[in-house]
């Protein structure tokens, strides 16, 4: 989690490989492993709420239509997030 201009104030990171389905990568377990470490960031940077939310992830060009489909209104809902940045594999 960082505030533009300071960089990072918090970091974090899962182990647990992100499932993946017919539809690509799973966002449901995604969201499940995201959810809580972004609200423990926010609140350790002190945050109210995530305004943006950039995700990068491996296989997003090939795997990524579920996530693309769904994360943009699950952020908004989790987090309060107006606006959401994909990067696929080439920007990462």
């Amino acid at each position: 989690v960082g505030v533009p201009g300071r960089g990072p104030l918090a970091q974090r990171d899962s182990r647990e490989p992100v499932r993946t389905g017919a539809g690509g990568i799973d966002p449901g377990h995604l969201l499940a492993q995201l959810a809580p470490l972004a609200r423990d960031l926010a609140a350790e940077a002190g945050l109210g709420r995530l305004e943006t939310a950039v995700v990068g992830a491996a296989g997003f060009a090939t795997l990524g239509d579920a996530l693309r489909a769904e994360l943009p209104g699950a952020f908004a809902r989790e987090f309060g997030a107006r606006r959401v940045a994909l990067a696929a594999d080439a920007v990462t």
